[in-house]
């Protein structure tokens, strides 16, 4: 049961007052509103909500949860729930984990192995969050647009920022601000970046599969054909790639489920991926206005303070699903030479300029759809090799075959971890 929490302090005061970080912010945030305190509820979204623990698998949680009310203009208010785990050790960053889909279901913390409960015990503040609804809904009959909807996800991450982070007297001289996303949460995140100004307090914000809606033109509209990620450019790959790694090609369209969902979240004006549907120029115009790559000088594309990571399923021509091809399209903007936010160090992944803050990590062999989880990473030169179709893929790494536990260095969860962790790389203040 929810109950008012009226020892907030500093934190209510902040947020009666509308404070908020000063970020040159293409659209305007939101507030937050009817903080309240609550039982840490047991699922949300209809799965369990895996708070972090203390003991693996254990019932000790470390969380303390709220919920909140988030308010945007043009967008009906929508709830939160977001469990905050503080170690009591120095801490050495803050980070947000925003699960995929509608973001409903929090990122699960509460089994070692699992990057909020390992981060936990390494002295990260972790935040796990759950929406009371899908937030791409704008409550529109007949429109939508994630532009708008992303009001709610920039509003919240702000919130975390100026709230939690700031605030936070245990932090450590190079404690930073970082953001986990997946999937749609991925989407939402790099158009919090593009038209929101998050990327003007964000350290390190990292990707797990997309970011979606890249190009939704190339996204709905159907029959486009294939297109590569890390494609090289007059002979050289571009920048945030592995030139062992390669480049891997995927159609950019969104099918069945998917389609669905981005049709219901446009107030299927127009539908997505519908072969009865004419798309008119309008539709056109519309599914452009609402891409992270609108063509109008209202995005912004540099972020040069803050570290970019994302992990791409390289089997998604398997699944007939777009989202690394999606990602790409936003990712590849950041080649900017001053995507070097805070002198980072890729030179083990062999990037074509490993002092960017960039790096977009090639998955082999994922199991299961936008699940990088399930797959394995190149450490430098040494790639896995991959051959059969998922469920049934069988892959070896430097002549062994990859596992969790016996090439630890290839596996995705690991590679992420250390990432996060990295002097250098990891979510370490850049601001």
């Amino acid at each position: 049961m929810r109950a008012n929490h009226v020892t907030l302090g500093v934190v209510l005061v902040l947020l009666c007052c509308g404070f908020s970080v000063p970020a040159v912010a293409q659209l305007p945030l939101g507030t937050v509103s009817a903080v309240t305190t609550e039982t840490c509820p047991a699922t949300l979204g209809g799965n369990p909500a895996d708070w972090v623990t203390q003991t693996s698998g254990g019932t000790d949680i470390q969380t303390t949860c709220y919920h909140a009310t988030v308010s945007c203009p043009q967008l009906p208010d929508l709830g939160i729930t977001y469990g905050i785990a503080t170690p009591s050790t120095p801490s050495r960053g803050t980070i947000v984990f925003i699960r995929g889909s509608g973001g409903t279901i929090t990122l699960p913390g509460n089994v070692k192995k699992e990057l909020p409960f390992d981060l936990y015990h390494d002295s990260y503040q972790t935040i796990q969050a759950g929406w009371d609804d899908w937030w791409q809904l704008t409550g529109w009959k007949n429109s939508g647009s994630f532009k708008i909807a992303a009001c709610r996800e920039a509003t919240f991450l702000n919130f975390m920022y100026t709230n939690y982070y700031l605030l936070d007297t245990n932090n450590t001289a190079t404690a930073g601000m970082c953001v986990h996303a997946q999937s749609a949460a991925a989407g939402g995140l790099a158009l919090s970046m593009t038209y929101y100004g998050a990327g003007s307090y964000i350290d390190k914000a990292m990707f797990v599969s997309g970011p979606q809606y890249g190009d939704l033109v190339k996204g709905c509209v159907p029959n486009k054909p294939l297109e590569s990620v890390c494609a090289p450019v007059n002979g050289k790959y571009p920048n945030g790639c592995n030139v062992f790694a390669g480049s891997y090609s995927e159609y950019p369209d969104y099918h069945t489920g998917s389609a669905g969902n981005i049709g219901r979240e446009l107030g299927q004006n127009p539908p997505c991926d519908d072969p009865t549907h004419t798309y008119t120029a309008d539709d056109v115009t519309t599914l452009t206005a609402t891409s992270l790559l609108d063509g109008q000088p209202d995005a912004s594309f540099s972020y040069p303070q803050t570290a970019v990571a994302a992990f791409e399923c390289d089997n998604d021509l398997f699944f007939n699903n777009p989202t690394s091809l999606q990602g790409w399209y936003w990712l590849s903007q950041l080649s900017s030479p001053s995507q070097v936010a805070g002198s980072c160090n890729y030179s083990r992944s062999k990037t074509p300029n490993s002092s960017m803050c960039m790096i977009v990590n090639r998955v082999y062999g994922c199991t299961e759809v936008e699940q990088p989880s399930t797959g394995f990473v190149c450490s430098g030169s040494t790639c896995p090799v991959c051959t059969g179709d998922p469920p049934n893929v069988s892959c070896t790494c430097g002549g062994k075959a990859c596992s969790a536990t016996g090439t630890p260095n290839f596996s995705m969860r690991n590679v992420a971890e250390s990432d996060y962790q990295d002097v250098a790389n990891g979510c370490i203040k850049r601001h």
